[in-house]
């Protein structure tokens, strides 16, 4: 294996087209490379492997069961289920040859971007306590020394080191030290907060976060990564109000109009979440995950004509967005033109096998061609599979019109 090879671009992977250039920069420092030989396997189907494979080169099957497989090769993925929800693996997946993998793990994929330069967190051997508090205590006396404008270097570099140098720990230590030496500062806080959420210390991070809005609530990261977490821990009307606030003191921010989004989907508040995404777009429109789900909101408002104009915008971009799909054949579907409909779902559904509601669009589809008997098996896949109450109430009243 060639260690020197770069990593791959995420920008031209689907999944990631959406995202803004650091948070790309900074997911790519996470990621990390696994080779495999012949006939090695790499997951097996219903295993919690929580993360996202990416082929650098070679070939690799993904087996569902007897006689059901795929092949995937260089510059595909594999696993944004595993990444996005934290499901177990749909497959058994196997090398075929000798194979590359760039691997993203949930947790990275979950970690909030620090405001400031990006971490690159490395494998350590952890030193001595006391060495640590030596050297954090040494470098306190010389900073006091030294006087004001050296700490304030230090503090803007010290942490960004000792992270990049996989010494998280060390960099909270300082920071701990640091806001001893400027109980007032806010934004040190912030920055401890910060690095205890990259150590998913998050009830921590909420409390540090709290005390840097106490000496100064007007620092809008502050309020985004607070409500981040927040959100994590299921918060979200909480994190709302931090949103919120971000977006007050910083309206040009399209990371906080997103994640405000995000927490009023959360909620199941569509109308809320539509204005939020919208101004996103209005900010940035090339967030295709946002358009994606934002088209499928204002679907909802019978805005059908703008809905499918946003989903083929988002094709033109990334041909293989299975919401975007989805979301046209649904459109197919209310435009009373079942055959179309049927193509945008077999490829939504080839990119996204584990999603539940095509079988309820499929069956939709198919009984709208008059073929009954294949809807009621979607319908009843549905209903034996589905987990959401609502989703299986309307597969069984479904099926009982087509089987009448």
């Amino acid at each position: 294996m060639n260690n020197q090879n770069s990593a791959p671009d995420l920008k031209k992977i689907g999944l990631f087209t959406e995202l803004p250039a650091k948070r790309l920069d900074f997911l790519a420092l996470k990621l990390k490379k696994q080779a495999f030989g012949p006939g090695e396997q790499i997951i097996r189907a219903g295993r919690s492997g929580r993360f996202l494979g990416i082929i650098e080169n070679g070939e690799v099957t993904l087996e569902m069961g007897p006689g059901q497989s795929l092949t995937a090769s260089s510059g595909q993925v594999f696993g944004s289920e595993m990444l996005l929800k934290g499901k177990p693996s749909e497959f058994t997946i196997t090398a075929q040859a000798d194979t590359i993998i760039w691997v993203l793990n949930r947790s990275d994929w979950q970690a909030p971007s620090p405001p400031r330069p990006k971490y690159l967190p490395m494998l350590h051997v952890k030193k001595p306590v006391w060495i640590t508090l030596v050297v954090t205590l040494a470098l306190a006396i010389s900073l006091l020394t030294l006087g004001p404008s050296l700490l304030d270097w230090a503090n803007n570099t010290l942490p960004d080191r000792m992270v990049e140098k996989g010494r998280a720990g060390q960099a909270e230590d300082y920071l701990q030290f640091a806001v001893r030496l400027q109980p007032r500062s806010a934004r040190l806080y912030g920055m401890l907060g910060d690095i205890l959420v990259l150590q998913e210390k998050d009830q921590k991070a909420i409390e540090i976060y709290e005390q840097a809005l106490i000496l100064d609530e007007y620092l809008p990261w502050i309020h985004n990564n607070l409500g981040v977490v927040l959100m994590r821990g299921d918060e979200i009307e909480l994190a709302v109000e931090h949103f919120e606030s971000a977006i007050d003191l910083n309206p040009l921010n399209t990371t906080s109009y997103r994640n405000l989004g995000n927490a009023y989907y959360a909620e199941e508040k569509w109308g809320f979440a539509a204005v939020a995404y919208q101004e996103a777009l209005e900010l940035d429109f090339t967030l295709s995950e946002t358009k994606a789900t934002w088209a499928g909101l204002i679907l909802n408002e019978r805005r059908l004509v703008e809905a499918r104009l946003v989903w083929e915008d988002v094709l033109r971009a990334d041909p293989r967005h299975a919401l975007a799909l989805q979301g046209l054949g649904v459109v197919s579907l209310l435009e009373e033109d079942p055959g179309v409909a049927m193509l945008y779902f077999d490829a939504a559904q080839y990119l996204d096998p584990d999603d539940i509601n095509m079988h309820l669009y499929i069956g939709m589809a198919l009984a709208a061609m008059e073929r009954p008997l294949e809807a009621a098996d979607q319908y009843h896949y549905v209903i034996a599979r589905g987990s959401d109450p609502d989703l299986i109430s309307l597969a069984d009243t479904l099926l009982e019109i087509v089987l009448e």
